[in-house]
């Protein structure tokens, strides 16, 4: 097989990104980039990554976060696949339980938003995303949002409708 066709099929394997959503601004952002960068043909499948304090707490945060992702997406992103785990993190932190998560499914990429910690909060109480670069067995994208970014979203929001509920999007 020569280089070209390689890359040519590297490219078109499906492939399983995963997303951790908080809805902050960040993740939002990392979610957004990754439709925009990342997830560009029908095999491939975002998944979003979102933790809970309770189990009784998982029906609902997966109807949110269901309905949340289709205010986020797009029409411009109808051909990716999205599918949802949520991840009760009753004694263990969220960066421990997304790392769990990446071992046992194996995705492609791991995308976190970069959080508003200062660097010395982020070393005194710790990251997430500082954990998920040193402990996930896949690789990890940290995004953050720039005005650029912002301003971008402000102008798709006055045109982007919400994907319909009845479209086939789910995994």
């Amino acid at each position: 097989m020569l280089a070209s066709e390689t890359t040519a099929a590297a490219t078109t394997a499906p492939r399983n990104i995963f997303v951790a959503l908080d809805e902050s601004d960040n993740s939002c952002g990392a979610f957004h980039w990754v439709l925009d960068n990342i997830a560009l043909t029908e095999q491939d499948t975002v998944t979003a990554i979102v933790v809970t304090e309770t189990e009784a707490d998982r029906e609902v945060r997966l109807s949110h976060t269901k309905t949340f992702i289709r205010a986020l997406a797009d029409p411009d992103h109808l051909h990716v696949k999205y599918a949802v785990r949520v991840l009760p993190a009753l004694t263990q932190s969220i960066g421990v339980k997304i790392c769990e998560l990446v071992d046992e499914v194996k995705p492609n990429l791991l995308v976190v938003g970069s959080g508003s910690k200062s660097t010395v909060e982020g070393f005194l109480l710790g990251s997430v995303s500082n954990y998920c670069i040193a402990n996930a067995n896949c690789p990890v994208i940290v995004a953050r949002v720039t005005p650029a970014d912002e301003v971008r979203a402000k102008k798709n929001a006055q045109k982007v409708t919400s994907i319909p509920f009845d479209h086939a999007m789910w995994v």
